[in-house]
C-alpha cells in the first residue's frame, strides 16, 4: 500500500511555482518579493496593492500569501532587479507600519538572479524560511553567484541609504554581501564570516572605523582586505587609515563604477 508523505516544503515550492506561473511572461523579466510575515487576509493583500500601486502605479503586481509557510510573496511581471529592489523598500514601508514583518525579505528577478527554474525557486523559498526572526533588512537573491569561492564583502556604514545602495550593486554584480550599522557588528559580523573585503566609513559609532581596521590587522593578519569610503577627507585622515593596514581609500561623494574598479583591481591583486 503507497504511503502519502506530507512535505509542507514541497508544497509550497509547488504553490509558489503556480503564483509564478500566473503573472511570468516567457522572454520577459520576472521580479519577485517573498517576505516572512504574520498572517495576511485578503484585505490586507489590497490595502498593500493599494499602497503600492501610489508609488508606482504603472508596475503590475500579483501579490499572494502562502499560509502554511507564513510568507507573503509579490510576483512583478516585466520588472528588473533594480525596480524589484525599489518594489521591495515601498513593501517593507508598509510592512512595518502595519506590523506583520517577520524577518529578511529576499528580492530576485529571473533573469538577472539565475534561471528560472524549480530548483531555483526552491533555493528563493529556503532563503526566504531561514529569514525568520532575523533582521528585517532586505536582500538580493543571485542564484548563478552561489558558486564556491565566490568573494564575500562587508560594508560598515551608519548610513542606511549610502550601505544599501553600495550592497545592491555589489549583489548585482554576484558579490556576496554583509551589512553592518556600527563597528561593534561589523568586527561580530567580521570573526563569524570573514569575508574577503571590508568596505567601512570611518565615522562609525561604538567602534569607528580606525579601530576597526586595526582590530582586523593585528587579530586577523592576512584575512581581508579594507577599503575606506568615508566623508573625511583631510590628508591626516588617509594617512592614518593606511598606517593601520587599510588598502585603498574613497571619499565621499563617490562614483559607484570607479568603487567597484577600486574592489575588482583590489580582489585580482591579492587572488
Amino acid at each position: 500500500m503507497a504511503v502519502l508523505v506530507h512535505d509542507p516544503i514541497q508544497e509550497a515550492i509547488l504553490q509558489l511555482a503556480e503564483q509564478v506561473q500566473a503573472s511570468y511572461e516567457k522572454g520577459a523579466p520576472c521580479g519577485m518579493i517573498l517576505a516572512p510575515c504574520a498572517a495576511v487576509n485578503q484585505k490586507v493583500l489590497e490595502k498593500m496593492q493599494s499602497y503600492m500601486s501610489g508609488f508606482e502605479p504603472e508596475i503590475p503586481l500579483h501579490c499572494f500569501y502562502l499560509e502554511q509557510s507564513s510568507l507573503l510573496g509579490i510576483v512583478l511581471s516585466g520588472q528588473k532587479l533594480i525596480n524589484a529592489h525599489y518594489a521591495s523598500l515601498v513593501l517593507k514601508e508598509f510592512l512595518e507600519q502595519q506590523d506583520l514583518l517577520e524577518g529578511q525579505m529576499i528580492v530576485a528577478s529571473f533573469p538577472e538572479s539565475g534561471e528560472l527554474t524549480e530548483q531555483s525557486l526552491s533555493q528563493l523559498l529556503h532563503m526566504s524560511l531561514q529569514g525568520k526572526g532575523e533582521s528585517r533588512d532586505i536582500h538580493l537573491f543571485m542564484n548563478h553567484g552561489l558558486q564556491q569561492g565566490m568573494t564575500s564583502i562587508l560594508i560598515a556604514d551608519p548610513d542606511e541609504v549610502s550601505r544599501e545602495f553600495v550592497k545592491l550593486r555589489l549583489e548585482i554584480n554576484g558579490y556576496k554581501v554583509e551589512e553592518a550599522k556600527d563597528g561593534s557588528e561589523a568586527l561580530e559580523k567580521f570573526e563569524k564570516t570573514m569575508p574577503n573585503l571590508v568596505i567601512t566609513e570611518l565615522n562609525l559609532p561604538i567602534l569607528d572605523g580606525y579601530q576597526l581596521i586595526d582590530k582586523i590587522k593585528r587579530d586577523y593578519a592576512g584575512e581581508g582586505q579594507v577599503i575606506v569610503l568615508t566623508d573625511k577627507q583631510l590628508p591626516k585622515s588617509m594617512d592614518r587609515a593606511f598606517e593601520l593596514g587599510a588598502s585603498d581609500y574613497v571619499t565621499k561623494p563617490f562614483s559607484i563604477s570607479e568603487l567597484e574598479w577600486r574592489i575588482k583591481k583590489l580582489i585580482s591583486r591579492v587572488g
